[in-house]
């Protein structure tokens, strides 16, 4: 069997890919193979001990599969770092609009034939003016605290979700606010009852989704633990409602209950941690993972 050994031009080839940036794995395999493949046929007599270029091959070979895995964890980490940092901007966007829209003039709500293409970030907290006349027997209880102090201190109630029919015969349901827990029937502030047709100013809100942890609606009992229009209008077999509510402000009603203006404009922005945390964790692959070549082309 004839043997020879790796010529200097080979070596010189082989080196140069494998000592180059993590992305070159890919030809310096292609290379190795072609020379693993010529040691098989004995056409190349490698000794790992003493044949600095075998070395590189071995090296090559075991962090091919590692680099290929840590380049695409890399993308994955990087992308969803980027990813928040265009959330961050759409948020801080939409808070922005928030607060415009909390300081101007109230603006009329969009008609029924508008609502099909409204988008929650475009009208969240909204001011409006809507005109129209209560449906007080199918109210609804959605149960929930207000905070009563500076110190965080809150009581348990109702917030009193009443459809409002509007005049082209489409409806809106509106939070027309909190009562206490002594006061959920109605017959309990008959005052409150308000009868003929009425304006209310408020905030657009959007429709609350159904969490894993969310309670199952009381429907015997009226209670809700959902702000969901579409829910609450089904159970009741009312059609053209409203994809959106409207939470009523702090105008006194007859008899003070239901009270209103008690909307927490609460939008989280946590998007910045979030992306940091994408980039941090794609920093520490690069350092395991440079750690781990160092270690490889020393053993």
């Amino acid at each position: 069997m004839r043997h020879s050994t790796a010529t200097k031009t080979d070596k010189v080839e082989f080196e140069g890919a494998a000592l180059a940036a993590p992305f070159s794995f890919v030809k310096a395999w292609l290379i190795a193979s072609q020379y693993r493949h010529k040691a098989e046929q004995g056409q190349l007599e490698c000794s790992l001990t003493d044949n600095v270029f075998c070395k590189e091959v071995f090296v090559v070979r075991r962090l091919l599969v590692p680099a290929i895995f840590s380049a695409i964890a890399l993308s994955i980490l990087c992308g969803l770092g980027v990813w928040q940092l265009q959330r961050l901007y759409e948020k801080e966007a939409l808070l922005k609009r928030i607060d415009q829209s909390l300081k101007a003039d109230p603006v009329a709500m969009p008609l029924e034939s508008e609502w099909s293409a409204l988008k929650p970030d475009d009208y969240s907290y909204r001011k409006i003016t809507v005109s129209g006349e209560f449906d007080h027997k199918h109210e609804a209880h959605f149960f929930g605290f207000i905070i009563t102090d500076s110190r965080g201190g809150s009581a348990p109630g109702y917030f009193v979700l009443t459809p409002l029919d509007l005049p082209d015969g489409s409806r809106v349901i509106v939070n027309r606010g909190f009562v206490p827990e002594a006061l959920k029937e109605k017959e309990q502030r008959a005052l409150g009852l308000i009868e003929g047709p009425v304006t209310i100013q408020g905030l657009m809100r959007v429709p609350e989704r159904r969490g894993l942890f969310t309670p199952t609606d009381d429907l015997k009992k009226n209670i809700r633990f959902l702000r969901d229009p579409a829910a609450i209008t089904a159970s009741f077999g009312l059609e053209r409602v409203a994809p959106f509510i409207v939470d009523a402000d702090a105008t006194p009603v007859p008899g003070r209950w239901p009270e209103g203006g008690h909307t927490v404009v609460s939008v989280p922005n946590n998007h910045l941690e979030y992306a940091l945390t994408w980039f941090g964790l794609a920093l520490v692959l690069v350092g395991v993972f440079t750690a781990f070549v160092l270690k490889a082309r020393k053993a």
